[in-house]
């Protein structure tokens, strides 16, 4: 990773936000030979995908139809597995009783990563290396009529252009006046149980489970490809992750959804994105109640949005990341044309 010092400095090109979009572009700009610099508030590359010990706290799937990330994948050399999805489905409902007899998979088709999302945004950081600088969050963006003046921990960085891979919410911060924009799935705590085994499996159970008790309202297998240990993962309904109690009912509910052999993971791990401020505002711990009909948010001659959440397509999905990625290249091709 690079390092800057606290003197003025001028770019080409900065990108504000290390996450999907971020690193995706700037890997196509240094592969054209043009200069870059890529800021990131965080003391890691890849924004809201995450990764502990193998299992993603962020973003998990990737569908067939996600033709961008099956092509990032096959370029980096990162291989991808079947979301197990044989098997019966958990129904909890308000009054606490239970069905395991619903012939039904939530995710069937969906693809995972192995070894987690963390290993794309670790390979992209390396074919970015010293153009990427981490725990770097920006104060504050002026644009002006010959350029864009960022400012970062004291410094000041002169670009031509800057694009915001961020989302719109975050741009706010900066003195950006951007549409309001819901930030997806920023208001959520994810939740992974480990296991010596995938026990579920040995009673016909997929992993899968629905519940409207909580605190975990859907949940699913995460176990890696082969099944060497087990792994179940699950959404908590909003607000859960802030309470004191919500880890040890979140695992008193997969004893309940899921047998006795539940009480005792090897670990229990989760993260809470409204409370990442790198993530989310106050808005974001109210989220909204369904997927957000995502657009591409308009930009200005020196400032592009890209981040997923300003996707021409899939917005909300790391597919809406490389295609925001893709169009702010675009964007900026047809500038320097």
């Amino acid at each position: 990773m690079g390092e800057l010092f606290d003197v003025s400095t001028e770019t080409e090109l900065c990108i504000i936000g290390a996450g999907l979009s971020g690193l995706a572009l700037a890997s196509a700009v240094r592969a054209q030979g043009r200069e870059v610099t890529v800021l990131e508030a965080r003391d890691r590359p890849g924004g809201r995908m995450l990764s502990q010990n193998g299992y993603d706290l962020g973003p998990s799937w990737i569908w067939p139809h996600n033709h961008r990330m099956l092509a990032l994948l096959s370029r980096l050399g990162i291989d991808s597995f079947p979301q197990y999805a044989t098997g019966r489905l958990v129904f909890e409902d308000a009054r606490g009783m239970i069905r395991r007899d619903l012939e039904f998979a939530t995710m069937s088709g969906a693809l995972r990563v192995a070894g987690g999302l963390t290993s794309v945004s670790d390979a992209l950081a390396e074919e970015i290396g010293d153009s990427l600088f981490l725990s770097r969050p920006v104060e504050s963006v002026a644009e002006d009529a010959t350029g864009v003046t960022v400012s970062t921990a004291g410094q000041t960085i002169r670009s031509a252009r800057v694009v915001l891979a961020l989302p719109p919410r975050l741009a706010t911060r900066l003195g950006i006046s951007v549409p309001e924009v819901p930030t997806w799935m920023a208001g959520q705590t994810k939740l992974v149980a480990t296991y010596a085994t995938p026990f579920w499996r040995d009673q016909g159970l997929n992993g899968d489970a629905i519940s409207h008790c909580g605190p975990l309202a859907e949940i699913h297998d995460a176990s890696p490809d082969g099944a060497s240990v087990g792994a179940l993962f699950g959404f908590a309904y909003p607000g859960a992750g802030r309470l004191p109690e919500f880890r040890d009912a979140a695992v008193d509910q997969l004893v309940r959804l899921f047998g006795p052999r539940a009480a005792t993971p090897d670990e229990v791990i989760f993260k809470d994105w409204s409370m990442d401020l790198n993530t989310a505002v106050a808005a974001d711990q109210t989220p909204s109640g369904g997927h957000h009909m995502y657009r591409a948010v308009p930009s200005t001659d020196r400032l592009i949005f890209a981040g997923t959440e300003a996707a021409p397509d899939n917005g909300g999905f790391l597919e809406g990341a490389l295609a925001a990625a893709g169009a702010a290249h675009l964007s900026l091709d047809t500038v320097a044309a």
